[in-house]
């Protein structure tokens, strides 16, 4: 009887995303008409009034703008010379928190930019310009963040960091720097300690030609600002039957870097979010347990909205039964859908048994990670995961299309969301409606054992010691 109920649960909402096209033309709202959706940009708050008003008009409750303070940062001039071995500019772009500088030093370039590479040359990056590969990582592996690189260069002494795209076609790579002070909140403290610049492929190995021929000097001249802000993350809500204090939260981030639309990043999983809230709210009544669709903001600058929401709910006493982070679903021409849980091996069978149950094939992967939206509830044991579309970015080295001028709405299809809004859908009402759910809440202890195997522990100690 169970089983046949979710599947007339099921019908009901796929016929409500195989039948419309309501999703992709959010998502042209979204990249043609906004754009890219800067984190406390005027465009970023004009798509949350528009997501708002979305869950309002598909009949979700309690819907609101939850309010945050942050530090922005705004783009102004960035050039690149080449000093010596011969004179010339080149394309550059400055990544968010760059602080303005100006400056002229020898380049050492130390590869892929792993730690051994770092150890390495530790005695010759005083005083130099790093020049390192951006995210190297294929489809599958995992490899060091941007973020961890650029302290690594910190730390060693380095007066810049130049990172540059690993796929071709004149992409410059960008992203968020760390700050001064990881645990303050104002403009000092978020503005990055030195500059970081990001290279396109092309450019990078023209650089790493003329460091063949002996030393390689460049000069710098950026000039950017760093200031206070806000954000929202945009929430709506399904109330559960029989345990409406008990929460399935699900949802992806709408902002975006300010050089490029956004498109699947996170664009996609935006709207993926909207969807499922959308075909759930046909089941209005019928789900045990609260949906809670958010749309978080701020994700591309440090995750502050998952943030905020996380310490919120804490706050709060909320019980949080499980996070689907859509970051990276809907991407792509769809079908290679993938399930990333954050160090929970006991949901690995019980999710696996969903794929057979369905039927609907998708991969399954658990691996705790701490560079997207679940990461602030997974530092409060909330069992969580992240759907994404694979391939997006089949064929490519790190994020492929993301965080370039590339991720525009073309790399996009209304398959790819229908798809992954289907399967999420299916996802959320089984994690409302199980009373034999096998996730739980990790302790604190738990939490700390969790990150310590995932070789995380002494990062998260250093910027969220409120947290751990």
């Amino acid at each position: 009887m169970e089983r046949e109920r979710l599947r007339e649960l099921d019908r009901v909402v796929l016929g409500e995303i195989w039948t419309s096209d309501e999703a992709w033309r959010n998502l042209v709202y979204l990249c043609d008409d906004l754009g890219h959706r800067f984190a406390g940009s005027e465009q970023e708050w004009r798509a949350a009034e528009f997501l708002a008003e979305r869950l309002r008009a598909y009949g979700l409750e309690n819907v609101r703008l939850e309010e945050f303070p942050m530090v922005t940062w705004e783009r102004g001039p960035c050039q690149l010379w080449v000093i010596e071995p011969l004179e010339r500019e080149l394309p550059s772009l400055a990544m968010p928190y760059c602080p303005s500088a100006h400056l002229e030093a020898e380049v050492v370039d130390v590869g892929e930019g792993e730690l051994p590479d770092f150890d390495r040359l530790a005695s010759e990056i005083p005083g130099k310009i790093v020049l390192t590969d951006a995210e190297t990582n294929r489809p599958g592996e995992r490899k060091s963040h941007r973020t961890d690189k650029y302290n690594w260069a910190v730390q060693r002494g380095a007066v810049a960091v130049l990172f540059v795209n690993q796929n071709p076609g004149q992409l410059h790579i960008t992203g968020s720097l760390t700050g001064r002070n990881p645990n303050g909140t104002s403009a000092v403290d978020r503005e990055a300690p030195i500059p970081g610049l990001g290279l396109s492929y092309e450019t990078g190995m023209f650089l790493r030609r003329l460091a063949k021929r002996g030393t390689l000097r460049l000069r710098i001249a950026t000039e950017n600002r760093t200031c206070e802000a806000r954000s929202a993350n945009v929430i709506g809500e399904l109330p559960g039957r029989t345990h409406p204090e008990e929460i399935v939260l699900v949802g992806g981030h709408y902002d975006g870097h300010d050089i490029a639309q956004g498109a699947s990043d996170d664009g996609a999983g935006t709207v993926v979010g909207l969807e499922v809230g959308r075909a759930l709210s046909r089941l209005r009544g019928q789900l045990a347990r609260t949906v809670r669709i958010i749309c978080f903001g701020a994700e591309e600058l440090g995750l502050l909205g998952a943030y905020y929401h996380a310490a919120r709910a804490a706050a709060h006493d909320e019980r949080i039964r499980f996070v689907l982070n859509l970051d990276g679903a809907g991407r792509g021409s769809g079908g290679q859908e993938q399930l990333v849980l954050s160090g929970l091996p006991e949901l690995v069978p019980y999710f696996q048994a969903i794929s057979r149950e369905l039927p609907y094939d998708f991969a399954i992967r658990d691996e705790l990670n701490a560079h997207s939206d679940h990461f602030p509830f997974a530092l409060r044991g909330i069992p969580n995961a992240t759907l994404s579309s694979r391939d997006a970015t089949s064929g490519m080295v790190g994020r492929g299309w993301g965080h370039t001028e590339a991720d525009t709405l073309d790399k996009v299809t209304l398959r790819s969301i229908q798809l992954a809004a289907a399967l999420a859908a299916r996802l959320v009402i089984r994690l409302s409606e199980d009373e034999a759910f096998p996730g739980r809440q990790r302790t604190p202890e738990e939490v700390r054992q969790q990150l310590a195997e995932a070789g995380l522990l002494e990062r998260v100690r250093a910027s969220e010691g409120n947290v751990i």
